[in-house]
This record gives structure tokens, sequence and C-alpha cells, in this order.
């Protein structure tokens, strides 16, 4: 765990699947990391961030709060977000329910969120492109899982940044092409 170095007012919990209104070991370890910290922080508020798919029968979101009343955590101390299906969603939302809470505007709030390890980077470039100023901390995920996980996240980085990715993929079929040309 990294230290930081202040009070911290806000944990968001980044969301992932869920298959009933139990949450999956992905999702407990995000729960977990967020509450080791709100054992140093227990004036903090949870932003449990996380909607609704076709194929799930709660919101991320519920599940979440469900497993945090089963930890003692209380409602009032448990911030709702159940519209987002994205990780730039969760952070974009996030944000502004904590805008609407955070009751003192001279001093901005101090926020982390946590995630899977591996998903801390792109967490950190949502946040940052939604203004929102979040550390990130990562909970550890199963070995097993982690050669896919990985995988998907460097193809979201790829398609976070577009042009990049394209100018890049231009290039590589440009040579591609220029080499089998006969000469």
């Amino acid at each position: 765990m990294i230290p930081l170095q202040k009070k911290i007012d806000y944990i968001i919990i980044l969301g992932s699947g869920v298959r009933s209104e139990e949450v999956p070991p992905l999702l407990k370890s995000r729960l977990d990391k967020g509450i080791e910290y709100y054992q140093k922080n227990p004036t903090a508020k949870f932003v449990v961030s996380g909607g609704q798919r076709a194929d799930e029968p709660v919101s991320e979101a519920f599940a979440m709060r469900k497993y945090l009343h089963s930890q003692n955590i209380p409602n009032h101390q448990i911030l709702f977000e159940d519209k987002s299906t994205t990780t730039y969603e969760n952070m974009l939302f996030s944000k502004r329910i904590i805008n609407e809470d955070w009751s003192d505007k001279e001093m901005p709030p101090s926020i982390i969120f946590s995630t899977n390890n591996y998903h801390v980077l792109r967490g950190s470039l949502y946040a940052q492109r939604v203004k929102l100023k979040a550390q990130g901390v990562g909970a550890p995920t199963a070995l097993y899982f982690l050669p896919t996980a990985l995988i998907r996240e460097y193809i979201a980085l790829l398609l976070h940044r577009k042009i990049i990715f394209f100018s890049v993929l231009g290039g590589v079929l440009l040579f591609i092409i220029i080499s089998l040309l006969p000469i």
C-alpha cells in the first residue's frame, strides 16, 4: 500500500461486471482495497461507481453497496453512482457526485480511486481527462486473469489515443505493403 500524505475524503470504487447481487472476486478485491484506506480514514465517503448492463441482474453500484453494508460501512458514507458503463463515465459521474456532496468550497477534497493493479494507469488517464484530481490505488489481481487483463488494457490504452494508434497502424501497414512490392 502506498502511503498517502493527507486525509482522504472520498474513495471511488470503479465497477466491474456482476452476475448476481454478490460481488465477484475481482470487484471484491477493489472494495477490500478501498476498505483498507477507509479504516485509516473513517470519515471518508465511498463512491460506488458502476451501472447495469443488459446482462447484469443489478447495477454494479448496487452490488458494491450491498457488500460495503456487509462490512459494516454505514449507508450515510456511501454515495451511489449507477449510470456509468465505462471507466470514463465512472470518473465523470463520480466527479459530479463528489462536487455536489463536498461542502468546503475553499479546499478541494482528497480523492482516491480503487481498481485492480492492471487498471490504475487507464483509470488515472480518464481521471485527468475529466479534471478529477484523484490518486489510483491498485488491488491485487489473480495471476490466471492477469495476461488477459493486460492485453485488454493495452488495447484500451491504444484506443484511448486513437490518432496515435491509427497513425502507427497506418505506418506499419504502409511499410508492409511497400516491402512486399517488387523492386
